[in-house]
């Protein structure tokens, strides 16, 4: 048998063991992302260093979930919807012309999305971004980020654009 390459307190993890995600209904920030929406399933995280400007995390809230497979029925409309809401004031305040949304959880087995904008000028249009983006991604200053989730917070009050 090979020598086993997860950690060995994997299962623990998927099982919801110490899991900091779980912890995000209690506070607003953490080191690398800060709460600007609140959703009944989910919510949402500006990324404090992102790849691309908009760059957001969505945490599934009401329990831990390692995998969208768990989820029932209304957990996942409400999962999605809430990705909906967030996707379109992501939109309505940074113009990107595409979004590319993540699930991994291959370091934090808890349900959240990777919601990436995607710019005309990026350095890989229409392939997925390289290792070397994210090796560069440069933390935006205190005033930047209050400006983007100000920006971000309007345009959910607003409700965004209509996409029915």
């Amino acid at each position: 048998m090979a020598d086993r390459t997860w950690p060995s307190d994997w299962n623990a993890r998927r099982a919801g063991m110490g899991c900091e995600m779980c912890a995000t209904s209690t506070v607003s920030a953490f080191p690398w992302g800060t709460r600007y929406y609140e959703g009944d399933h989910a919510d949402a995280y500006l990324m404090h260093q992102p790849v691309q400007l908009g760059t957001t995390v969505v945490i599934f809230r009401p329990r831990h979930v390692a995998d969208p497979i768990d989820l029932s029925p209304a957990e996942i409309v409400g999962f999605w919807s809430d990705i909906r809401v967030v996707t379109n004031a992501i939109e309505d305040v940074f113009h990107p012309c595409q979004m590319n949304y993540a699930l991994f959880g291959n370091a934090i087995p808890h349900l959240h999305a990777h919601l990436i904008t995607r710019y005309p000028d990026d350095p890989a249009p229409g392939r997925p971004l390289p290792d070397a983006a994210f090796d560069a991604a440069l933390e935006l200053s205190v005033v930047e980020l209050d400006e983007q989730l100000q920006l971000l917070r309007i345009a959910i009050a607003r409700g965004g654009p209509d996409r029915d």
